[in-house]
């Protein structure tokens, strides 16, 4: 190829471009795979879910491995005791109304968190929301580690599971910074030529 051949300007526009590149590049590669604490807090790699409740577990109809979207049961308590006290509630309303009972609004409270607590015993991924940088998402992605088996007993709060949530933040960081590192090293190539 003849000298000269090619007539590129020697400006410094491609340094300036790689040097972008070359910038974004280093800011994708540290949140994609150094995250800082902030953006792990908006971007967790596991979610831990834990019932409201206390009780004793009954079901965990999922496994390590296994898919959530939907609306999927993760796991339940035995609920009779619940039961029961919505039960009971019920008919200390239905007695309160007949009677006339000045009390009748504490009753039908009570029967309204008897209620709540009852559906507290299952919790679904749909229960389960967090908060990115995309906004509020419902709980969607891999179950990571189941942390009791049925019939333990488990304190409210406590996780039963851990699940790694389907986000594509990390992957379209990780990409970026190939995409980037690439447009840096065509964007030196042409400096190179330009400066001849």
């Amino acid at each position: 190829m003849a000298k000269g051949r090619f007539k590129i300007q020697g400006t410094k526009d491609f340094l300036v471009a790689a040097v972008f590149c070359g910038f974004l590049c280093a800011w994708s590669i540290r949140d994609a795979w150094f995250p800082t604490e902030k953006v792990l807090k908006k971007h967790p790699p596991e979610i831990a879910v834990a019932f409201k409740m206390s009780g004793v577990i009954k079901n965990i109809p999922v496994k390590a491995g296994d898919d959530i979207q939907g609306k999927t049961m993760l796991a339940s308590l035995y609920d009779d005791g619940y039961r029961a006290k919505v039960a009971e509630a019920e008919a200390a309303f239905e007695a309160a109304k007949t009677a006339k009972d000045p009390a009748v609004e504490e009753k039908r409270e009570a029967l309204m968190k008897a209620r709540a607590d009852l559906e507290t015993c299952t919790v679904s991924n749909t229960d389960v929301t967090w908060m990115t940088t995309h906004g509020e998402d419902v709980l969607r992605g891999t179950v990571t580690r189941v942390l009791v088996q049925p019939a333990t007993q488990i304190e409210a709060g406590v996780p039963v599971l851990m699940i790694k949530p389907t986000d594509s933040f990390y992957g379209f960081n990780k990409t970026l910074a190939a995409l980037t590192f690439i447009g840096m090293i065509i964007a030196l190539i042409f400096h190179r030529i330009a400066s001849r």
